[in-house]
């Protein structure tokens, strides 16, 4: 039992050698058919990075490999007893010697191969789901629904979420690989993705503000104008970050433009209100706040619109009630003339019945009196407009 028990591991590890040795040799040893084309171009058979070529993987090819195909192809060559020295074995030797000792460009081919596998397994592995590749090569990546292409990813992405800059630095680094954009690319998106995230969320807390204002049935002008400022500020932002070399051209942002439509609607909503109040201050009916007047063909604006206009301008307008021969009106007077109009108030087709449509019916300029017509309706509106200006 004792001698047993010392021969035992000895036993053992032969066994595993035994068996051991068939599977190393297999994942390394050339099987060459001397009967078969053993002496073609070895860079084209080993493109196809999963063919077996003489027995062996393409992808698993090494130098070593390379040498025991030439080992055993000069073999072969060596054993043609029907081939003659001079025309047949000389130049197969030298044909496969020449390759063997060059195995980069024996490799050329299938290297290229294992790195566009490499760089798809990449784009895999990284989630890149805005990036599409071609034959493993970076062909685009789509930032915000807009195709970007090694080229004109140089020119940045602007104010975009931190994902896109995330897959967009990983598509320009994959492009640098292949020499279609520079280095500097890759570093510009890094820097300005730096850059961009703190401006990325005043943006946001802009637009969620503005959100939320936008939700009430009727915004304080404080408010709106308290959000006004802070879209001011966001803006200086942009300047500073690099984002916005010119006030016309902001980055662009579906978030940003949506706020900034909801901000205007609210302006005008602000504006339209104190306008309307306005007319009230200014000693006309109440009922005149909400009236529109026809001034010009087919363009009835608000009243209100007249009285922030002369105001603005530093003309004076005034009510003017009825009188025994005259229909109500209002008069505006500037240092160079005076216009007063008279209005017949009518119904607004298709609208509230309680707002009016104020169509002139006769005017004064300068003390004289004219009946207003279709004909002369331009002329004396004419009138009324340079009044307003303050001229």
């Amino acid at each position: 039992m004792i001698r047993s028990a010392r021969f035992l591991p000895v036993l053992v590890m032969g066994l595993l050698s035994v068996f051991a040795t068939p599977i190393a040799m297999a994942q390394s040893t050339i099987q060459v058919d001397c009967n078969d084309r053993f002496a073609d171009d070895l860079k084209w058979k080993l493109a196809d990075l999963d063919k077996p070529v003489f027995g062996v993987r393409a992808r698993d090819w090494s130098a070593e490999t390379v040498r025991d195909w030439q080992r055993k192809a000069l073999a072969c060559v060596n054993g043609k007893a029907n081939w003659s020295e001079e025309a047949m074995k000389a130049p197969m030797r030298q044909r496969i010697n020449a390759a063997a000792s060059n195995p980069e460009d024996i490799f050329a081919v299938r290297d290229d191969n294992l790195r566009k596998e490499g760089r798809q397994s990449a784009a895999n592995n990284q989630n890149l789901s805005q990036v599409t590749m071609n034959n493993g090569m970076p062909q685009e990546i789509r930032i915000d629904d807009e195709p970007r292409t090694c080229t004109s990813i140089s020119k940045g992405i602007g104010l975009t979420s931190e994902e896109n800059y995330r897959q967009a630095i990983a598509f320009a680094r994959m492009c640098q690989q292949v020499g279609y954009t520079k280095a500097d690319t890759v570093s510009m998106l890094e820097a300005a993705a730096a850059r961009v995230a703190p401006v990325r969320k005043m943006l946001e807390d802009f637009a969620s503000r503005t959100d939320a204002l936008a939700r009430q049935p009727q915004p304080s002008p404080d408010a709106v104008q308290a959000l006004n400022k802070q879209h001011d500020a966001l803006y200086e932002q942009f300047k500073t970050a690099g984002l916005m070399t010119h006030p016309a051209f902001p980055p662009d942002s579906k978030r940003l433009k949506e706020a900034e439509s909801k901000l205007d609607a609210m302006w005008k909503q602000v504006e339209e209100k104190t306008c309307r109040e306005n007319v009230v201050k200014s000693g006309f009916p109440a009922a005149w706040k909400e009236n529109y007047i026809l001034m010009e063909f087919n363009s009835p604006e608000l009243f209100c619109s007249y009285v922030k206009a002369s105001q603005r301008s530093g003309a004076t307008i005034r009510y003017l009630s009825s009188g025994l021969f005259s229909k109500e009106g209002f008069e505006v007077k500037s240092p160079k003339r005076t216009v007063q109009v008279f209005l017949q108030s009518d119904r607004l087709p298709g609208g509230d019945p309680n707002v009016k449509i104020m169509v002139p019916v006769s005017a004064k300029i300068d003390g004289k009196s004219i009946q207003v017509t279709t004909g002369n309706l331009r002329a004396v509106a004419a009138e009324l407009f340079a009044a307003m200006n303050n001229q």
